[in-house]
């Protein structure tokens, strides 16, 4: 038995340690948000706004415990603004492409029942507001997760590859959306993904991320 335990401890010192580390945390982190049941300490008349806010959060800060650790510079994660007039370019071509997806998709499926997801932004600017400056912060959390922790924390080991890794993952957090949007997940991870890498940066990503996310929230209320 302890034989096999060592040629199994063998394996795994095979692999690089960080890449482990990463893997493993970041489906606990996953995991750890997506059970987490809805909190109500500081809005507990908005449980919905205090979620992303509690959730945002927690994917924006979780990545710096293994960033402390393993002593990385800020652009190791993605975190650097890139090259803005070259992926601005890119933004926009993919935000058009999107816009078209979007219409199609409200004109034939129930979407426009579902969006926005918080029920109170239909009945005011002030909430609406309100519920997009949440937005924001949760996507910049989810943004940095996705396209700064995990893509580029784990290219050292997987190269170009590390694009379908985070998708695989990107997709998966989606299970809870209606049908249509977590397929179109998949192909949404894979763009951001390569966005994130032609740019060097996540940033690129929360803009055209939540450009969606609006434009999906404006159709809803529209619609």
């Amino acid at each position: 038995m302890r034989r096999v335990f060592r040629e199994y401890l063998d394996e795994l010192g095979k692999i690089d340690v960080e890449t482990i580390l990463i893997i493993i945390y970041s489906a606990l982190v996953l995991l750890f948000a997506m059970f987490m049941k809805r909190t109500s300490f500081i809005l507990p008349r908005d449980v919905f706004i205090e979620r992303l806010l509690v959730v945002g959060t927690l994917y924006g800060l979780a990545p710096f415990v293994l960033y402390i650790t393993f002593r990385h510079a800020p652009k190791d994660y993605g975190i650097s603004i890139g090259e803005p007039k070259k992926w601005f370019v890119d933004v926009l071509v993919f935000y058009l492409i999107f816009l078209v997806i979007l219409f199609i998709a409200f004109k034939f499926t129930n979407l426009s029942n579902i969006y926005p997801l918080y029920r109170k932004a239909r009945h005011g600017y002030s909430f609406f507001f309100f519920y997009q400056l949440a937005q924001l912060w949760y996507m910049l959390g989810w943004e940095f997760f996705f396209r700064g922790f995990m893509l580029f924390g784990l290219e050292k080991s997987f190269g170009r590859l590390t694009v379908m890794v985070q998708a695989l993952a990107f997709a998966l957090a989606h299970f809870r959306k209606p049908q249509i949007e977590a397929y179109g997940a998949v192909l949404a991870g894979i763009i951001l993904g390569l966005l994130a890498l032609r740019s060097r940066s996540f940033l690129p990503c929360v803009v055209l991320h939540y450009m969606i996310v609006l434009t999906a929230d404006i159709l809803g209320i529209l619609t």
